[in-house]
Parts: C-alpha cells; structure tokens; sequence
C-alpha cells in the first residue's frame, strides 16, 4: 500500500462495552431499564419529539412543550457524556483487544498519510491511537487528532444523537452552518483517500445522513478499495453496495476483527 491515503472510520463496534454507559445514561433520565436496541428506538423518538414540538411551537402553539423536550434532551445528552467520561476514566470502555493489530495491518503499513474519523462520543480511540503513536515515536509532542463527525463528550450540547440530520427545524442557522461543514469537511477527506476503512461501524438505518455522507465521499476515482472489518461484515458489505456508484467501482474487502489473515471479497 505504498503512497497510499488512508481514511480510518471507527465506531462503537471497535470499543468493548461501548453501549453500556449511553444505556446507563437513558435509564437514569428516564428512569427505566432498557437495551441497546431500546436505546436506538428511544433515541429516535426523541428527536421525532424534538421536530414535532418544534413545528407546534413555530406555528405559536405549546411553547412550552417545545423548551421541556428540549430541555430533556439537554439533560440526556450531559448525562451521556457524563456516564461514558466515567466509563473512559475507570476502563470500562476499551478498545478491542485486537485493534493494536488492526492498526498495524490496515493504517499505518506503508501508506503516506492516515485519517481518523471517529463516529463515537467518547474519546478512548483517539487515546489509544495516540498511546500507540507514542510507543513508536517517543521523543515526538506530536498529537494525532481525530474527527469527531457526531460530536464528543467534551462538549454536550453539541452530541449529534441518532436519526438526528444536519438540517432540522430546531436548528439554528449558524448549527446548520457548523454541522454541515463538518460533513463536508468528511465528504473531502474521503474523496481525497485511496482506501476507506470501517472498523466496528455498521451503517446502521438510523445514521442515515452519515450513511449518505459516506457515499457521497465514495464518488471519486481516487478510491480504490473499502475495507471492513466487522463481525457482520455481509450485512455491512451489503450496505456499502448500495452507496457505491457504477461509474467508481471500489474493491470492497472484509475480515472479520476476530480473525485478521482472512480476507474476504464481496465484488
């Protein structure tokens, strides 16, 4: 992969017990006893709420259900960041025992340039791959930053929940702005790679504005392969066909994290 441009995307499926503090966090603001597929299905009618009451409240009606709804969220979405900081500090959310390996194979191997984009909230990717960096480089200062499409537990207020897009009616105008050039700013950076990498991501329904965003950055003659690494690999394969272009025809390859000398191709 000499002189190669790598774009490393990594999601929850790349941290052990990634969903443990998030479910924790819907549980104490709502003061119930859910899952993750719960967890999924509450956060889009949260934000189908959010919308709703928002309308309502344009056309000059319940205001008041309008700042609750968005008060609530508010809450939730400190109590997350809350919840997985802790998670980060004590351990409880790692990086998968493998991804030393993952990165070793797929991301640093000869190629020119890597970037990371991180789809989760929390910060324990960008720890690691800086940990790993400075294993190999220790007189380096040198930080690796990664971009945080969704948001970051550093700033609450400003989680990107799913289901959630960037244009929505409860949105400011300079929100707007700022979400979408972050997609933008995403859609370029995969058009520039020459190998796009999803470990532990799964382009699951409800990111459907990531999953656009993806493809949009998939119509480049500059890539050349898209690289999962996924337990359900098949179903994310099939996925990433649906976003591709006839006209840019990426080599789509899959491994299992478990089992990284397998390598399996979906073309």
């Amino acid at each position: 992969m000499k002189g190669k441009n790598i774009t490393f995307v990594v999601g929850a499926g790349a941290v052990e017990n990634a969903w443990n503090p998030v479910i924790r966090a819907i549980n104490k603001t709502d003061n119930i006893k859910t899952n993750g597929d719960g967890a999924n299905f509450l956060f889009a009618r949260y934000i189908y709420l959010l919308k709703f009451y928002s309308t309502v409240a344009k056309a000059r009606k319940h205001p008041e259900m309008f700042e609750i709804m968005k008060s609530n969220i508010r809450v939730l979405k400190n109590n997350i960041a809350y919840e997985l900081k802790k998670a980060q500090n004590s351990g409880e959310i790692k990086p998968r025992e493998n991804f030393k390996e993952v990165i070793d194979k797929f991301v640093v191997s000869k190629v020119d340039r890597s970037y990371v984009v991180n789809t989760n909230w929390d910060n324990v990717i960008d720890l690691e791959i800086n940990k790993l960096y400075r294993s190999n480089n220790p007189n380096t200062n040198f930080k690796i930053e990664s971009f945080h499409i969704h948001g970051s537990i550093e700033s609450p207020d400003e989680l990107y929940l799913p289901s959630e897009i960037t244009q929505e009616i409860y949105r400011t105008k300079e929100d707007e702005m700022k979400l979408g050039s972050n997609h933008a700013s995403l859609m370029s950076i995969l058009e520039k790679g020459n190998r796009t990498i999803l470990y532990g991501i799964s382009l699951d329904p409800l990111d459907a504005e990531l999953n656009q965003t993806l493809g949009a950055g998939c119509l480049s003659p500059n890539i050349e392969e898209i690289i999962i690494i996924n337990p359900s690999h098949e179903l994310v394969a099939n996925r990433v066909k649906l976003l591709l272009d006839k006209r840019y025809p990426a080599k789509i390859t899959a491994y299992n994290p478990n089992d990284l000398r397998k390598k399996i191709e979906y073309n």
